[in-house]
């Protein structure tokens, strides 16, 4: 009994030299291990953020990739459609060039090499025409996948309007016809023209712009 009491004695001092001596190590342990899981929880946080920028950043980047092509593509095609509504302009023209030399030079029944001139002049004049038309129903097709429905209903108006006039003169041979309804062909034209620089936002980046300065008015100061 004296001797369980002497140990006892003897590990009282003991056990507190050992707690005033670990405890300091086991509570710098415990801070050095809440520190790390503090730090492995910001690292966690830090990659979570990074990849989710990334996929943000992506996402973006396609989009505006997919913005900007989608862009090219419709400009690529209202070139071309401007490009083709000129050369319909040129073919129909043409036609009437051809009815005007016809009216103005009458050949004889019995002159073979003018009649054969003649029927070889109305052949070229007759698939630049047909050709333009279809490049310009072509354009149509592309016009209408790209493009807004305004712009859509102007060309088909104009393609319209030109079968039209193209149809009467070559029926009944007047070139007049031309003239009696190209007015109207080169309102729908400028038409189309409006319609094409609305989808191109031309007139919009002039608008804010603002209209250009003429030589000799007086300048405010600002």
């Amino acid at each position: 009994m004296q001797t369980v009491e002497i140990w006892g004695f003897l590990l009282v001092p003991v056990g507190a030299w050992l707690g005033a001596l670990l405890g300091p190590y086991l509570k710098k342990k415990g801070e050095n291990l809440a520190t790390h899981e503090d730090l492995q929880k910001l690292v966690t946080q830090v990659e979570a953020v990074t990849t989710a920028t990334k996929q943000i950043e992506t996402k973006i980047s396609n989009e505006v990739w997919d913005r900007q092509k989608r862009w090219e593509v419709k400009r690529d095609v209202l070139f071309e459609a401007i490009r083709r509504t000129s050369e319909i302009d040129n073919a129909l023209r043409k036609i009437k060039a051809m009815l005007q030399v016809e009216a103005e030079n009458p050949l004889k029944e019995d002159d073979s090499l003018g009649q054969l001139a003649r029927a070889q002049s109305r052949n070229d004049v007759t698939n630049k025409w047909l050709s333009a038309s279809t490049e310009f129903e072509e354009t149509k097709l592309l016009v209408a996948v790209v493009c807004e429905n305004e712009t859509r209903e102007a060309f088909d108006v104009l393609g319209a309007y030109v079968n039209i006039i193209a149809a009467e003169m070559t029926t009944k041979g007047e070139a007049e016809i031309y003239d009696r309804m190209y007015g109207e062909v080169s309102r729908k034209i400028l038409g189309v023209r409006a319609a094409v620089r609305k989808e191109l936002g031309v007139d919009k980046v002039e608008t804010e712009k603002g209209p250009p300065e003429k030589s000799g008015e007086p300048r405010l100061n600002s």
